[in-house]
């Protein structure tokens, strides 16, 4: 049999601190300031007039404290921000003021970190002798900021593009199509005057079936521009084929995978997946000079996923110019559907663009 270990003696519960000793700490500035810098979620140095930083609470990351305590507080900073630093420290112990500004901040790997600081003054003796530095780390909410400027930036562009391609297809149509309902109307027209005189007017009838013919052409042109017909007609997998079998006209191998069986995708989908394709597709031969390239479709019960592998000349993602606009595109369209697009490619290296999509669920 295992013994039950000896039960151990409930600890006695510490009496609540007393009046008198909630006083003492209070009035315990070493007490204070020991709990101050171990719960506040900020940056806490002591400075003196020098900028030499006297004491602190925390580092960086990458820092440690003998890197920073005992140091100019400025050295850490960029130019422009070491200038501000300065004089923000001169006016508190000028004028006594506190004081509020940002900074930026090079880390030892090289990239940047932005704080927000708030400077007191320390008075001892009626005099002000050190400074009290507050400091917020506000990187996130800098990234946050330019993350939004981008997204902004995107959006405009996305509604510029948009307003454009309307005001083109209405060119198109005015220009175009309707053209060619107004003169086969006008040709029917004179057939019908022409009928009721008992005059026969064959060459108006046939000018205007010509017209129709060509306002029909017209017609499915613009729709395929809006949603290939080809999906509609023939499904994803024979759509991205048929683009495929168009870029063999200029890639000399294009070779086209999928694991895509089952129902229909959903309209939005088919077309987002398609209209993926014919990007990467086109990028690789007007741009990428490349000599193979590999399309593969898949399917699961949940998502699908488009890839487009090149071995093209490839780019710099970063170094993309603001016109080139479609590597863009292919990510918003993603997101809008709640998927995800990764491209990858670097000088010399190809070029590939995978996009994952979900599936909605039956229901």
């Amino acid at each position: 049999m295992h013994r039950a270990p000896p039960a151990t003696a409930p600890r006695e519960a510490s009496p609540p601190p007393t009046s008198a000793e909630v006083a003492a700490a209070l009035n315990d500035p070493a007490v204070l300031w020991d709990a101050l810098q171990r719960t506040t979620g900020e940056y806490v140095a002591v400075v003196d007039q020098a900028g030499i930083i006297r004491s602190c609470n925390r580092v960086d990351e990458g820092f440690t404290v003998d890197q920073v305590v005992g140091h100019d507080f400025a050295q850490f900073t960029l130019g422009e921000s070491a200038a501000a630093l300065g004089e923000s420290l001169r006016q508190v112990f000028a004028d006594g003021k506190t004081l509020t500004l940002e900074t930026t901040v090079r880390r030892l790997d090289g990239s940047l970190n932005y704080f927000s600081l708030r400077m007191s003054p320390i008075r001892h003796g009626g005099r002000t002798v050190a400074a009290l530095v507050c400091c917020q780390n506000i990187r996130p909410l800098k990234d946050s900021e330019q993350a939004l400027t981008r997204e902004r930036n995107v959006l405009k562009r996305l509604l510029e593009i948009q307003e454009r391609e309307r005001q083109l297809v209405s060119y198109e149509i005015h220009d175009g199509m309707t053209q060619y309902l107004a003169s086969a109307l006008m040709h029917f027209q004179a057939f019908d005057h022409g009928r009721r005189q008992g005059v026969e007017a064959h060459h108006d009838f046939d000018q205007g079936m010509r017209l129709l013919e060509a306002a029909a052409a017209e017609a499915r042109r613009l729709i395929g521009g809006l949603r290939p017909p080809a999906l509609d007609e023939l499904g994803i997998v024979d759509a991205v084929e048929s683009l495929v079998e168009d870029a063999r006209a200029d890639v000399p191998q294009v070779t086209f995978t999928h694991a895509a069986s089952g129902h229909r995708l959903p309209p939005q989908i088919e077309t987002v997946v398609f209209r993926i394709a014919q990007e990467a597709l086109t990028n690789a031969r007007r741009h990428a000079a490349a000599r193979r390239v590999d399309v593969a479709l898949q399917r699961t019960q949940d998502r699908v996923v488009v890839r487009v592998v090149d071995d093209g000349q490839g780019f710099d993602p970063e170094a993309v110019p603001e016109d080139r606009f479609g590597l863009e595109g292919i990510r918003q369209r993603c997101r809008l559907l709640g998927g995800e697009a990764r491209i990858a490619s670097a000088p010399g290296a190809g070029t590939t663009i995978e996009a994952t999509l979900p599936i909605p669920s039956s229901e």
